[in-house]
């Protein structure tokens, strides 16, 4: 598991330091309209109905949203590509099983995992919903690295490195809208402008209610280019990819692994192959599931 937390501690204590920073005049509070406190609400909110398997395995995931692979839904891209790196990973945690236990007996009997299960599910310690408390075979074992691995690396990409298409373009879909109210048109015909002129976060900014706001740090002349340095650095390309962690498995899962690169090389020409069809036809191409883009780790 050791490639799938690489440099999260850190990330998570900077992250603590800044975007999820709950204080007066928090940068998560300048940067987005909702706020550090309501972000932490939504989390707590899932949080409280959160279920290891459930909510972080993709089968389930999807099926919760009623998308399950029946479903026919064209160009869900997300789920297509998704559901080839999930088989992929599940192919990889069971072959590494494999390699390292001989038998269900020799999982059951090995302290050092029951340990992990143990402390992992304790509500007052590791605190995972639905994690196993124990471990009776390989199966679960497999089923359990699956889940760690997707969720740290293919749901992480999907959900994170879209960031930079979908907010880079401030007016697009500004993270922030301030204005005051008060001073909106009545003519409808007049809004639009007003909002674009007041309202979306500006390169440059002289407005003196902006100035004058309690709390917030949105008196910045450069909020415009702060949003899009933002989303530019959470999707920064790591340098940790799955397709190239073959050093981490130079004396145990070697095999294992050479069979899962081999798979995710044929799942990369696949998405390579559709994404220049789709370009030639003046389509999107969606590359945020290849394995060559996708982190090993929450890393960024």
């Amino acid at each position: 598991l050791r490639q799938t937390t690489r440099d999260t501690l850190l990330l998570n204590w900077a992250a603590r330091r800044s975007l999820a920073s709950f204080e007066p005049k928090a940068f998560g509070d300048y940067q987005s309209s909702a706020g550090v406190g309501q972000f932490i609400q939504l989390i707590e909110k899932m949080w409280s109905r959160y279920s290891f398997f459930e909510k972080t395995g993709l089968p389930n995931e999807l099926a919760s949203r009623g998308f399950t692979e029946d479903v026919q839904i064209p160009a869900y891209l997300y789920r297509e590509d998704g559901m080839k790196l999930w088989n992929a990973i599940g192919g990889f945690a069971t072959d590494f099983v494999d390699e390292v236990f001989d038998s269900d007996e020799a999982v059951a009997s090995d302290e050092v995992v029951q340990e992990w299960a143990k402390e992992t599910a304790d509500p007052d310690k590791g605190a995972v919903k639905g994690f196993p408390t124990s471990f009776e075979d390989k199966e679960t074992v497999a089923k359990v690295l699956q889940t760690i691995m997707w969720m740290t690396s293919g749901l992480h990409a999907a959900v994170n490195f879209p960031q930079y298409e979908e907010y880079g373009y401030v007016p697009h879909k500004p993270l922030h809208l301030r204005a005051d109210l008060s001073t909106m048109p009545e003519d409808d015909a007049e809004i639009r402008e007003w909002m674009f002129e007041n309202m979306f976060p500006h390169i440059n900014t002289d407005d003196d209610w902006l100035r004058e706001s309690a709390n917030t740090l949105v008196t910045d002349e450069h909020a415009a280019i702060d949003s899009l340095a933002m989303v530019r650095l959470l999707t920064t390309p790591s340098r940790n990819c799955l397709d190239n962690l073959s050093d981490r498995f130079e004396k145990i899962g070697t095999e294992a692994y050479d069979k899962f690169l081999k798979n995710l090389n044929v799942i990369s020409e696949e998405i390579e192959a559709r994404n220049d069809e789709a370009e030639k036809a003046n389509k999107a191409p969606y590359n945020y599931l290849n394995p060559s883009n996708v982190p090993s780790s929450i890393d960024i």
